[in-house]
């Protein structure tokens, strides 16, 4: 069995397994933070429920700029390494803030520390792996580090889960999900290596200084535009992931079944992270993406028309499906297109109108939810549709942008 592992995975650099193993790691202790953080706020320092919406909608907005300024950081100084070591590191920093606050200042820096980190660890790590994979193993790499978070994003809550059956100090059960953070901070600065890809790109042009400007971002490339176009058409049907919980609830759902909704489909979206991401090095980003559409819009067909429960559960499998694949693909897709002087700039335009795009979906989401909860999935139909109309004219229109999607 390890041999068959070793034969299956071995083209795949060391430094990806790194940075998979460490982003696995910071998603159990971000998760397990998230999974207990509302009893903590509320029940252990006394806060409103309001109080805590506006700490998490204010933290989640300063993580969507930082996803930007630490791509341009780390193409300016041409190292990702240590934007992505000071990402972890304000992870970190983040844990004490929260398990020792007694009060909301100490919360708000806490939250605002933890989504700050999570911005600056994504941009330069996606531009990392773009550095040292060639494109006909990035699908691959970005698929086995989703598959890597999203298990962390498994394990966090149910770690919580079990250790509350042991005690319900909450400041303890943190004080243990501080220890994840800390050993993927060492993994990182012990494993990732970027001393060959700063040679290689000096000697490219060794007479100029590897530092961006605005030159450099007119370089991008039309057909970058229309995937950043189309990406955020498509993130506009991704509404939260809590209507599909209060939805199944609706239908008649056990309590358990609704709350286990998140844990269902993070399964579905680890069993299909690497295969849709690693299939992409093959056949193209353009065709597997269709994949996403289509799981996205049965999703929605599954809600619409749902009479029960059980078709409900059916749009949650669907709903997994699409989730990761399509940001896999979507970051694959970029990094095919964008110039590498400018990597690190570019993934972090597509992650900050993803997030304005996420946005714009959970406000437009929740004003609908006031009529009915299906009208929720009425739009996130019509809106992947579109999606999937644009993206089918787009690759018949533009030739050039077929190529690029289809680089492999």
């Amino acid at each position: 069995m390890i041999k068959l592992l070793k034969n299956k995975f071995s083209h795949l650099p060391l430094e990806i397994w790194a940075l998979t193993f460490a982003n696995l790691l910071v998603a159990v202790a971000t998760a397990m933070a998230f999974s207990i953080s509302p009893f903590f706020i509320t029940t252990v320092l006394g806060l409103s429920t309001f109080s805590m919406g506006a700490i998490e909608g204010f933290a989640e907005a300063l993580s969507q700029i930082s996803k930007l300024s630490s791509g341009v950081s780390s193409d300016y100084f041409r190292k990702k390494k240590p934007t992505l070591i000071f990402g972890v590191f304000l992870a970190a920093l983040s844990k004490p803030f929260f398990i020792l606050a007694n009060g909301s200042f100490a919360v708000i820096v806490s939250k605002v520390l933890e989504r700050i980190s999570n911005g600056v660890i994504a941009t330069p790590r996606d531009a990392y792996v773009a550095d040292i994979c060639a494109s006909s193993k990035r699908g691959a790499a970005y698929g086995i580090m989703m598959t890597g978070k999203t298990i962390g994003c498994v394990i966090g809550p149910l770690l919580v889960s079990s250790l509350i059956f042991f005690t319900e100090d909450y400041r303890l059960i943190l004080w243990i999900g501080f220890l994840p953070v800390l050993a993927a901070l060492f993994i990182i600065w012990r494993y990732m290596h970027e001393t060959n890809i700063q040679e290689k790109n000096t000697s490219e042009v060794p007479n100029e200084r590897n530092k961006i400007s605005f030159v450099d971002m007119k370089k991008l490339p039309p057909k970058y535009w229309m995937a950043i176009g189309i990406a955020a058409i498509f993130m506009l049907a991704r509404f939260s992931d809590g209507f599909l919980a209060l939805r199944l609830k609706e239908l008649g759902a056990p309590l358990p079944v609704c709350t286990a909704t998140i844990g269902i489909f993070n399964f579905i979206s680890v069993l299909c992270s690497y295969p849709i991401g690693h299939l992409s090095d093959k056949v193209g980003r353009e065709k597997l993406l269709y994949f996403s559409y289509v799981s996205l819009i049965l999703c929605n067909v599954c809600f619409i028309f749902a009479g029960d429960m059980w078709l409900g559960l059916l749009g949650v499998l669907f709903w997994g499906a699409q989730r990761s694949t399509s940001q896999i693909l979507f970051t694959a897709l970029i990094a095919d297109i964008a110039p590498k002087k400018i990597m690190g700039t570019a993934i972090g335009i597509f992650y900050i109108i993803s997030g304005v795009s996420s946005l714009l979906a959970g406000s437009i989401s929740g004003w609908i939810a006031n009529t009915h909860l299906s009208n929720i999935f009425i739009f996130g139909f019509v809106t992947s549709m579109f999606a999937l109309i644009m993206h089918t004219v787009t690759l018949r229109r533009h030739p050039s942008y077929k190529k690029a999607l289809g680089s492999v």
